[in-house]
């Protein structure tokens, strides 16, 4: 394995438990103004109970900025939740569209149908990700595959589109496919979980970090990486990581 590199993402769904929705951030200095474009934006719905994604996570043609999806982290109870962050180039998060938190579901998704403000959340997020796709003209990216272990150890390289991307415990490496040229090395560390007491007097809790995913558009030099760490029934893992590595 070669040393690793890291590009991970802010994660877990958390957020007031109420049902009012706050008006969505809005991107500083962005290119002015939207446009009609032959290509349908980023789009969710609610169907069986859940929320589905229709290309997303997605990039700027121009590279300047990407939008991911952050959900997960209600491992006990395993319930649907989703945010959309906007990365710039610097993988700062200059917009947040909220969604739903885990802890909202039953009130609004009592049995599994979306209420009417679920519905209306949705319907603003999607005009919203038409905004950005007007101002940006936004690509949907594609997943690279990543290779199972014959060890059975943790998951730490994808490869496609020309890259090898390679996660090592706490960094990340970018290398053109089957070589040693390393387009970019970023230090993960600041993304890593620390360990952490669940209780008073608990065995400390540790959720190791793995390479559960990452994400390229053809054309772009910017990636979506994803970092999953791992759990357990009593140290639940945190929902995975998104951050955009550019160069």
């Amino acid at each position: 394995m070669r040393p690793g590199l890291v590009l991970i993402a802010l994660a877990a769904c958390g957020g007031s438990s109420t049902s009012t929705k706050p008006a969505p951030t809005t991107v500083e200095n962005h290119p002015p103004p939207a446009r009609e474009r032959d290509t349908p934006p980023p789009s969710i719905r609610w169907a069986g109970s859940k929320l589905e994604l229709t290309g997303l996570p997605a990039v700027a043609r121009g590279g300047e900025l990407a939008i991911v999806p952050i959900s997960g982290g209600d491992a006990g109870r395993g319930n649907p939740n989703l945010k959309l962050e906007v990365h710039d180039r610097s993988d700062h998060t200059v917009q947040t569209i909220d969604v739903l938190t885990s802890n909202e579901v039953e009130t609004l998704a009592p049995g599994g149908a979306a209420s009417p403000t679920l519905q209306q959340r949705i319907s603003d997020a999607n005009a919203e990700l038409a905004r950005l796709h007007g101002v940006h003209d936004l690509a949907p990216m594609h997943a690279l595959e990543i290779q199972k272990p014959g060890d059975g150890g943790a998951q730490h390289l994808a490869i496609g589109d020309g890259f090898d991307v390679d996660w090592n415990t706490d960094h990340l490496h970018v290398f053109h496919h089957n070589t040693d040229h390393e387009v970019i090395a970023l230090d993960g560390r600041p993304w890593l979980v620390k360990d952490h007491q669940p209780c008073p007097g608990c065995t400390p809790c540790e959720n190791p970090a793995f390479l559960d995913g990452v994400y390229h558009a053809d054309g772009i030099n910017l990636l979506v990486v994803q970092i999953g760490y791992r759990g357990t029934d009593t140290c639940w893992e945190p929902a995975d990581q998104m951050h955009i590595v550019t160069w």
